[in-house]
């Protein structure tokens, strides 16, 4: 006796699978977008964090190197080498390098700061971004704008650098005056 296998024939309907398939995309999508943007998060309020502490750190040697400094000069002043018209350009000079590294060193910071937390916004937005077209222009518009701000910036800590370099050298450049002003009506 031979058996007749029967095929039972089910039809697939295309646009059901193409929204089961669209689904599950959005659902993964949405579950990369929410684990990044957590991820995101997290690491921006690490940085914040961190960047507290390195900030508070920094004042902290900051004023240590001030005192350590003062104190320095003060032992100087008391030695019988110390000479009060020569070492007045020393002191001057050294008091401009402590406030002129303050100031770069803020600004450095600072721009190293709002670099990152701009770094956090943008991917933030393509995170949340549904459309290619739309993250691509918002990759390009940041690419774009870091560039002048990296430019810009630039500019600023090298003019603040010229200027704490002038400030520096400035009363060495007196002190040398007036020496060799003394030193020729002695010749």
């Amino acid at each position: 006796m031979t058996t007749k296998k029967t095929t039972t024939k089910t039809t697939i309907d295309p646009t059901e699978v193409t929204k089961e398939i669209e689904d599950m995309v959005a659902t993964g999508r949405k579950t990369l977008q929410d684990a990044f943007v957590t991820g995101a998060e997290t690491a921006e309020k690490a940085f914040k964090s961190n960047t507290e502490t390195f900030k508070a750190n920094y004042e902290k040697a900051l004023a240590e190197s001030k005192s350590g400094f003062e104190k320095a000069v003060k032992t100087f002043e008391g030695s019988q080498f110390y000479d009060k018209d020569n070492s007045e350009a020393f002191v001057k000079a050294g008091n401009s390098a402590v406030e002129k590294s303050e100031k770069l060193s803020a600004a450095l910071l600072d721009f190293g700061t709002d670099r990152l937390q701009e770094v956090f916004n943008v991917t933030r937005t393509i995170a949340e971004t549904e459309d290619v077209t739309k993250v691509v222009e918002i990759q390009s518009e940041f690419a774009r704008t870091s560039v002048q701000t990296y430019v810009t910036e630039i500019s600023k800590l090298n003019a603040m650098i010229v200027e704490a370099t002038k400030s520096m050298v400035e009363p060495f450049g007196a002190q040398y005056a007036a020496n060799l002003d003394v030193f020729s009506k002695q010749a």
